[in-house]
């Protein structure tokens, strides 16, 4: 999966829009951080950005969930936030299903609603 398709995913299940909050005008959209945020409160649902060329997906978790979640293979504690409350999927390194996924976007919309 490349970052165009992630963001077209988590758009296509939550009611939101792409943000690029971090652009400096020089780079391309496909290499920045993109940040999923709602369109009512603008509150951030998901962060997608590359890494050491591995495409990470940052999503709010209860901490129960980020607690048991990490213990997947190519889900680390969440990169540059708050570790007990954010995960980051390593999207093309993981084993959480598409299905795990699916549910683990649609609790980090919730969870920032």
């Amino acid at each position: 999966m490349n970052q165009r398709e992630l963001i077209d995913l988590v758009l296509n299940q939550t009611v939101a829009y792409e943000d690029y909050p971090f652009s400096n005008g020089k780079q391309t959209s496909s290499s920045l951080a993109a940040v999923i945020r709602h369109t009512s409160n603008h509150k951030t649902i998901a962060i997608i950005l590359e890494k050491d060329q591995q495409l990470l997906l940052n999503l709010k978790l209860t901490p129960e969930h980020v607690a048991e979640v990490i213990q997947t293979r190519g889900v680390i504690p969440g990169y540059h936030m708050n570790k007990t409350h954010w995960v980051s999927v390593q999207i093309n390194e993981t084993d959480v299903t598409s299905k795990e996924l699916a549910n683990m976007i649609s609790e980090s919309d919730e969870l920032t609603k």
